[in-house]
């Protein structure tokens, strides 16, 4: 992987706001919920060159992934200001093949992966570290944004170098509405039925921060990192 360009240093040290741990409570009124994606947490936005990028939390550039990137500046062209887009890079539907990609797979050439994205905010508020457009609203321009994108005519053209083979996709997370405990761990049991990771629980009015915060909770098995 690319070493990441280093910002300056007004930037938030944080790339992505964090999450806490869920400790068995809902709030009254409900909480939105998310399935958490067995991956690595992603970020596209340009680096100090100005070239946007797929970026891990931890500063590197995620290689091999033209297709994904290709549909990421449609989306930002689509928003109509730069933006900064947050999901959950996945290869092969494991965080061990993710890892094994990123590390060196994507030396062998072509494209993998799929990005699962939860949210997204214009860059400057990303920049300064905060977006205080509550996360509802931030997702439902998410969707708005992507819809846009589909409707871009160079959405039909290959991606560069992919020669039409795409094996992965950019896509919006679902989420739906849980209003009591029973609720989180009955959706939790179903992802974990399946094989996933578990859920994420997110406060619909909250901003988006770039530091660890619990109005994002997130719910895996007993023991799981």
């Amino acid at each position: 992987m690319t070493p990441f360009p280093r910002f300056p240093s007004s930037r938030p040290r944080e790339l992505c706001q964090l999450a806490g741990r869920w400790r068995g409570d809902v709030p009254d009124g409900g909480i939105a919920c998310e399935e958490k994606r067995d991956g690595w947490r992603a970020l596209w936005f340009p680096g100090i060159d100005g070239k946007p990028r797929l970026w891990t939390r931890g500063g590197q550039a995620i290689d091999g992934v033209d297709h994904l990137e290709h549909r990421l500046s449609l989306m930002a062209r689509a928003a109509g200001v730069p933006f900064m887009f947050d999901g959950e890079f996945q290869v092969g539907g494991t965080l061990e093949a993710t890892k094994q990609w990123c590390e060196r797979g994507w030396k062998s050439g072509g494209n993998a992966g799929s990005l699962y994205l939860f949210d997204a905010m214009p860059l400057a508020d990303w920049e300064r570290g905060r977006c205080d457009v509550p996360w509802i609203e931030r997702k439902a321009r998410l969707r708005a944004i992507a819809a846009a994108a589909d409707a871009d005519p160079l959405s039909w053209e290959w991606a560069p170098r992919s020669r039409g083979d795409t094996p992965g996709s950019v896509e919006i997370l679902d989420d739906v509405w849980l209003f009591t405990a029973d609720d989180v761990r009955d959706e939790a049991n179903r992802i974990w039925a399946r094989g996933g990771e578990g859920l994420m629980l997110k406060d619909p009015e909250a901003p988006y921060v770039r530091a660890r915060s619990d109005s994002w909770l997130k719910v895996k098995k007993d023991g799981a990192a």
